[in-house]
């Protein structure tokens, strides 16, 4: 078989066809910093995150609903910071804490959350989704920030 022709031929083509495009993909991920903290849930279940941007930093409140309250949890999955777009995107999501133990409840519980994020660089849109136990979606958009 000819197979490292092949692979040095693929490679070629995909290097080739990038050429000159590199500067226009994404930058994203590395440029976020961001505090996380599970707090009292006083926001309503069902309501979409609350969102306020103030001199460059992103505060998000909001409650998740998740499964079992010995081995369920909110966390921050994602935080990415697309700057071409000056774009912020946050994923709050009902999280699994077994850690691998058995014995959980088979109850429901719903957690709040406070998240604050920053980037190096400028922010025309935010957005902060909740993704809930069951699969309930819940989102709050930014647009028009001057950054």
């Amino acid at each position: 078989m000819h197979r490292r022709k092949l692979l040095v031929a693929a490679a070629g083509t995909g290097t080739s066809a990038t050429a000159g495009c590199l500067g226009r993909f994404p930058v994203v991920g590395s440029s976020v910093s961001t505090a996380f903290e599970l707090v009292d849930p006083t926001l309503d279940l069902t309501g979409d995150p609350e969102v306020s941007v103030e001199d460059g930093t992103v505060t998000a409140r909001g409650t998740v609903e998740y499964g079992s309250s010995e081995c369920g949890t909110v966390d921050l999955a994602h935080a990415e910071y697309e700057r071409s777009q000056e774009r912020l995107d946050l994923l709050v999501v009902a999280a699994d804490d077994a850690g691998g133990a058995g014995g959980c409840s088979d109850d429901l519980a719903y957690g709040g959350y406070r998240l604050e994020a920053s980037v190096e660089g400028l922010l025309r849109r935010v957005t902060v989704t909740e993704h809930h136990v069951f699969g309930d979606a819940y989102s709050t958009t930014v647009d028009g920030l001057d950054g």
